[in-house]
């Protein structure tokens, strides 16, 4: 709770923060013309019109700018709490990074500016201080050639007194009695300078290392000057405060000429040498307001173009992210929908290759996106061979042949089993590119269903025409057995014991012409729903009675070891007909694969014994043939559903499947092991349940000796030989008929 009022105390304080500085911010707009004016300016009011109107621009812009800055912390902090409802990360620090990079661009082009337009200030300076100093030059040099000029003694052209021993005549009298003083250039020059500097401000000194005069003797700066010149300088320029004020200074150097050494000669200096400069000094401070206003124009320009583009930066933010969560919302929007559809969904590029899957897809075909996208089509879906029996060098054939309708492929798993595919195909134009859009149905449901449908009919038929045999055949059958009781009867009264022996044959042939016909019926009725106690040894029996004339044909014998005493199961009489049909008739394929016709190694064996795995009973029976075995490659797939190894026509590939169904629904467990080209045994385990008393019999049992197999029996039928043993083995085979069956043919 403290962590909290603390987390909320610590928010409040930066709120308040930020508002205190969006206040300085619109009053510092707001003032700053008027500012900074008024410091360069004190002679312009302080609440003049031009200062209301751009301090009132620069607070909108203001207050504008700090809405946006608001609004911006604002959604951030509802991203970060979780409460924003609109997908995407917000406008992040993209618009800040943009604020900065802008910040520093204007604060550049300023900087630019004003170095720029003190550059031309002082290049201006610069090129008056030179014209100054050429024009000052002019005059020396045409007094020089003048050799000086006299001119009338007055009190601001007092005779030099510095000429008196330099010259023969520094002073002249005229005819007229007036008295003339000789000027010579330096003095000249010297006092154009006095005149120019208490007139026009522009200052002017001529100077030197070694002056003849002592008030010509050079400043500080001067003297750097000079001692430049003597380093091979030309020109020195600076800008340097005189009296108080800012002057630009510039100085040349004086090179002796031969009218320079009239007076200087005495000092030492030969042509060419420099002896002393000209310095000239401009007032700068008129030039520096102009520059200063000038500053203040470009940074208040510069200002308001910042915020203008502070404004679009963080506008154009605002848009692009609501524009980019829109597009994302309907991004998520359309992906939620796609992925929560129950059919696949792949795009495909022009070449075949995967573009995208949905999550239907995904768990279809049991790849994730990533493994998926970027490969061929024909990872996915199995497409019809050439003609030359050659798998399509490109699915495009296939995928053509599915627009616009509905087609059915394999689909290839991951694990590599396969299953019906279903699908329709569609494109798209994007770009220069074509897209193409496949809508894949799993059918494994539909095909089992249509396979179940099937069968129920066939089935149907099975019934309605066991009930026909029934009728037709029960009757006749019937007078046949009762007839054959009254004439064996009579016959035993008379002792014809060869007639006896053909009635009683007829009679037992009778009994199992009805006793099949009594099979056929029982599994020909629609009894699903029903549970019940069975005997797997009667399962076993009637479902080889039924096939008895398909083995009798194909030359099959069939090995029956059941023990006597093998508990009671509680089943569906049906469904395990079913099962063990199925079984049975796989058997049969598999021999009649393997050999062509009549053979002595054509052989079933079906035995059943008590297991008890984990301390629960089970009644295991194997199915074993000798035929051509299973491949392993395919073991592993023999249960999927639709999946055959056999021709078309021949298998639909639901009957392993139904048949495992049918088992797990009574809660056992169907399994096969193969040796290709030797043998499958396939294993049923049933759980044997107690309820009406039952008891688990001994582990004891055993099999009845092979020399009795067969022992007696007539070609063709279903013999049951019981002994003293708790074992009842049944064998059924051909033998070769006896002279007396040949005659009572």
């Amino acid at each position: 709770m403290n962590e909290c009022r603390m987390f909320r105390a610590l928010c409040n304080w930066r709120e308040s923060f930020r508002y205190i500085f969006y206040g300085l911010l619109i009053a510092v707009m707001a003032n700053l013309n008027a500012l900074t004016n008024h410091f360069l300016h004190p002679d312009i009011p302080y609440f003049d019109e031009t200062h209301i109107l751009i301090g009132g621009i620069m607070a909108l812009l203001a207050c504008i700018l700090s809405f946006l800055l608001e609004n911006c912390i604002w959604q951030e902090e509802k991203q970060k709490e979780g409460k924003n409802d609109l997908p995407g990360r917000g406008s992040g620090a993209v618009p800040w990074v943009l604020a900065l990079v802008w910040s520093l661009l204007t604060a550049s082009l300023l900087t630019w500016s004003v170095f720029h337009r003190q550059q031309a200030m002082m290049a201006e300076a610069m090129s008056t201080a030179r014209t100054v100093f050429e024009k000052d030059l002019v005059y020396y040099r045409w007094a020089a050639g003048q050799k000086g000029l006299f001119v009338p003694i007055s009190q601001t052209t007092p005779p030099n007194p510095y000429l008196e021993d330099m010259v023969e005549n520094p002073r002249v009298r005229t005819t007229s009695g007036q008295e003339l003083a000789l000027v010579n250039p330096e003095y000249m020059i010297r006092q154009v300078y006095e005149l120019q500097t208490s007139k026009y401000g522009a200052l002017g000194h001529i100077t030197s290392l070694n002056p003849i005069r002592a008030a010509n003797a050079a400043d500080p700066w001067e003297r750097e000057a000079l001692a430049d010149f003597e380093q091979g300088s030309d020109e020195v320029w600076t800008m340097d405060t005189i009296n108080g004020h800012t002057y630009f200074r510039l100085m040349r150097p004086m090179v002796t000429e031969a009218g320079c050494l009239k007076c200087h000669a005495q000092q030492g200096y030969e042509v060419g040498d420099i002896r002393g400069g000209i310095s000239v000094s401009l007032p700068m401070e008129l030039p520096q307001a102009l520059f200063l206003k000038e500053i203040f124009i470009l940074s208040t320009a510069y200002g308001a173009l910042w915020l203008l583009g502070l404004l679009g930066i963080f506008l154009g933010s605002f848009r692009v992210a609501a524009s980019i969560r829109e597009r994302e919302l309907a991004e998520t929007h359309l992906r939620a929908i796609i992925d929560n559809m129950l059919d696949g969904l792949i795009t495909l590029n022009e070449k075949g290759d995967i573009l995208s899957l949905n999550s239907s897809a995904a768990r279809m075909f049991g790849y994730t996106a990533a493994e998926a996208v970027g490969r061929d089509i024909r990872l996915l879906i199995r497409f019809p061979e050439t003609r030359t029996g050659l798998e399509q060098a490109s699915p495009m054939a296939g995928i053509q042949s599915a627009m616009g309708t509905l087609r059915e492929f394999a689909g290839l798993r991951r694990d590599g089993s396969s299953f019906p595919l279903e699908i329709s195909v569609s494109s798209m134009r994007r770009a220069r590119e074509t897209i193409f859009i496949i809508m894949g149905r799993d059918i494994t449901a539909e095909e089992i269903h249509k396979a179940e449908a099937l069968r129920a009919g066939q089935m149907a038929a099975i019934g309605e025409l066991a009930a026909g045999v029934a009728h037709e055949i029960n009757n006749p059958v019937n007078g046949i057995i009762n007839y054959s009781q009254v004439l064996l009867d009579g016959m035993e009264e008379n002792g014809d014991s060869a007639s006896r022996d053909i009635l009683s044959r007829i009679i037992k042939e009778s009994e199992r012409v009805a006793t099949i016909v009594h099979n056929l019926l029982a599994f020909a009725r629609q009894r699903d729903e029903v549970v019940e106690e069975v005997q797997i040894r009667t399962i076993i029996v009637e479902c080889v009675e039924l096939l008895l004339y398909q083995f009798n044909k194909d030359g099959i014998t069939v090995d029956i070891e059941v023990p006597e005493d093998l508990p009671s199961l509680q089943g569906n009489p049906q469904q395990l007909h079913q099962v063990f049909l199925n079984l049975l008739t796989n058997a049969r394929y598999a021999l009649n694969q393997r050999y062509q016709g009549q053979n002595p190694d054509k052989r079933i064996a079906i035995h059943s014994r008590l297991i008890s795995p984990g301390g629960r009973p089970f009644i295991r029976t194997t199915v074993t043939d000798w035929g051509i075995g299973i491949p392993q490659n395919i073991i592993d797939r023999i249960f999927d559903t639709l999946f055959t190894t056999k021709p078309p026509g021949e298998g639909t590939g639901v009957g392993l499947s139904i048949s495992k169904g049918l088992v797990r629904d009574h809660e056992g467990h169907l399994s096969l092991e193969s040796v290709p080209g030797d043998h499958t045994t396939a294993t049923v385990d049933l759980p044997v349940r107690f309820a009406r008393g039952g008891k688990c019999p001994g582990r004891n049992a055993h099999l009845a000796p092979a020399h009795e197999m067969g022992a007696g029996m007539a070609p063709g039928r279903l013999v049951f030989l019981p002994n003293s043993q708790t074992v009842i083995r049944f064998s059924i085979k051909e033998e070769p008929r006896s002279a007396a069956d040949k005659g009572n043919a």
